[in-house]
């Protein structure tokens, strides 16, 4: 071997331990930073999971509280100071804000049968409709969605039956964009312009509309409150004097007996669903995981659970 031909061969050796150095770092380092990513996962998780089981605990605690609350009070209505906003300090967990809101406020679709579950009830036949003109004037989509949501498969006059149409109550109002070539998102969720399915309608209900919660729009088509101003001095009433019973209805200016009368079978003064936000915040006011949480008083169940 030349002396020429040694050097070239040292050369390239020591090429070679710094291409392998070089490449050990890199190894090195991302390892290094694989692992710091898990150990941030990890650590995430950990601030979740504690967080999902925090607000357990606390839908656990309101739901008994509120079945507590519900077989002493004839009425469930936003002014009722359970109702308002609750600022929980918890050591080692930050604070927690939450605010629970009765439902049973819009027009129930699981209801709107005769227990044979193809008959509209007749005390809804007029809102139905009115409803519909309020969201689309003079359109045919509303015994449509009646042939999607009862349980038989004979079409209405002037509508019609798919394969695809569901027969039943939908779990969950997105079902209703089955209908995708006659209900668009528009119809569905409203525009800028005119309001949609989910500002009149609810699945959370156990028939009847509360009329301490029910928005004032709901409350101008149902029978007896959709003549003169009724609905307005409702809503106005009710945030100081929630309604209890029928005889409080009467007490409102315009109306009577009649309208008693008339919103039987659809009013009522208590809900069975209700809303529960949660929200973790810092001890620096930063905000945390966020939940959603709708739940069934009479049976103490959670029907919906979303957190962010």
């Amino acid at each position: 071997m030349t002396l020429k031909t040694f050097h070239k061969r040292k050369a390239f050796v020591l090429v070679s331990v710094l291409m392998m150095g070089v490449l050990l770092i890199s190894c090195a380092t991302a390892f290094t930073w694989f692992v710091r990513q898990q150990v941030r996962g990890v650590g995430r998780e950990r601030v979740n999971l504690t967080a999902r089981s925090m607000a357990q605990v606390l839908a656990s605690s309101v739901m008994s509280a509120l079945s507590a609350v519900s077989t002493r009070v004839n009425y469930d209505s936003p002014s009722q100071r359970w109702y308002m906003p609750y600022v929980i300090p918890i050591e080692d967990l930050g604070i927690w804000v939450v605010h629970v809101t009765p439902l049973d406020d819009k027009i129930p679709l699981g209801n709107l049968f005769l227990p044979d579950g193809n008959t509209l009830r007749g005390e809804f036949k007029n809102v139905w409709h009115d409803m519909w003109e309020k969201i689309l004037p003079y359109n045919t989509v509303e015994d449509l969605v009646l042939d999607f949501l009862d349980r038989n498969t004979r079409p209405r006059v002037g509508s019609t039956e798919r394969d695809d149409f569901i027969n039943r109550s939908p779990y969950d109002m997105s079902e209703l964009l089955i209908l995708s070539n006659d209900i668009d998102t528009g119809i569905l969720y409203g525009t800028g312009e005119r309001r949609g399915l989910m500002d009149y309608c609810t699945i959370y209900s156990d028939g009847k509309i509360n009329l301490n919660v029910a928005p004032l729009h709901v409350l101008e088509i149902l029978p007896g409150l959709d003549a003169g101003s009724i609905a307005e001095r409702l809503v106005q009433d009710r945030t100081e004097n929630p309604l209890e019973s029928m005889n409080d209805l009467q007490k409102i200016p315009g109306a009577s007996a009649k309208t008693s009368t008339q919103l039987t079978n659809i009013a009522g003064f208590k809900s069975r669903y209700f809303q529960m936000k949660i929200e973790s915040l810092t001890d620096e006011g930063e905000s945390g995981t966020s939940f959603n949480i709708i739940f069934d008083r009479t049976t103490r169940k959670i029907v919906r659970w979303e957190e962010s």
